[in-house]
């Protein structure tokens, strides 16, 4: 059979680069006896982070009448940063205890859904307002995390795992009006008493009622302090990527979705003859884009 000169010398040049490629790519991928033995391992990573607007239900009692309201909150992008202690096993799989701190800025809170009680009248439903919001939303906590490494011994190492552990949300640094909501729904009830009385057409049952009308602006020590933190459980699942740079230092890229329990803030205080409480309840998840890397001993 005739060979064709051109293809022939393709075949020859392939074959060579293919040759000296493999020459190359051959520490990458052959496996490094020590990478199988347990070693513990220290690490940091700074991730950004992107919190999911949080939807919360606020409710209470004010002045003797109860109200209700579901909040949104939306917050800008954020930080974290994580230090580490782990223990690789040799057989792909990590235990990790991961402690972190990381903040994002709460940019706005709405509310809507508002409703409370008129004596005479039932529930009824209110117009929703929005709340001038700035400052930080914090979190500090301490997870314990289970890594699996794929391709053991090799120098490119994907990973997945998870973790569970708790979290201490601290809303102290947010800075917002308190009591808008309640003052809304004073001013909002109070027309409407208003506007009901102006319907009685016998004008002493009309001055008698405008007379159970309360009158003037909302008394703002109405509202009780809210509490700043909490303390819940969270979890995070996750993966990414690890190169091996040098027999002791490892860097990595990874994303991490996480999400705590539900959080809850009170408060409560007596102003004359009434009790006025107030309850917010809502929970926090997010997504964790981390540049890292890792030391082992």
């Amino acid at each position: 059979m005739r060979r064709i000169p051109h293809l022939t010398s393709i075949l020859q040049r392939i074959f060579v680069a293919t040759a000296v490629l493999a020459v190359f790519l051959l520490p990458v991928f052959t496996p490094d006896a020590r990478a199988s033995e347990p070693r513990w391992y220290v690490g940091l990573s700074v991730p950004v982070m992107f919190l999911d607007n949080s939807d919360s239900v606020t409710s209470g009692t004010s002045l003797g009448a109860p109200y209700s309201a579901d909040a949104t909150n939306e917050f800008s992008a954020g930080f974290k940063v994580s230090g580490m202690v782990g223990r690789e096993f040799g057989n792909g799989f990590r235990l990790q205890v991961e402690g972190f701190f990381a903040r994002a800025e709460v940019s706005e809170l709405s509310y809507t859904g508002v409703t409370t009680d008129i004596p005479g009248a039932g529930p009824i439903s209110l117009q929703g307002t929005e709340i001038p919001v700035s400052g930080p939303a914090d979190q500090m906590g301490a997870m314990v995390n289970v890594w699996y490494d794929f391709n053991e011994g090799s120098r490119w190492r994907p990973f997945i795992g998870g973790g569970l552990g708790f979290v201490v949300v601290d809303w102290g640094g947010v800075d917002y009006e308190q009591g808008a909501l309640e003052a809304s729904v004073y001013n909002q009830t109070v027309g409407l008493l208003r506007a009901q009385c102006a319907m009685i057409p016998d004008p002493v049952q009309q001055a008698g009622c405008n007379a159970r009308v309360p009158t003037g602006p909302f008394p703002r020590q109405a509202v009780p302090d809210l509490s700043d933190t909490d303390t819940v459980f969270a979890y995070k699942v996750g993966g990414g990527l690890g190169y091996e740079l040098t027999n002791h230092i490892t860097l990595q890229v990874s994303y991490r979705f996480f999400k705590t329990n539900q959080l809850e803030f009170k408060g409560r205080n007596s102003l004359g003859n009434f009790v006025n409480t107030v309850s917010a309840t809502t929970d926090l998840q997010g997504h964790l884009f981390e540049v890292g890397a890792r030391y082992r001993f």
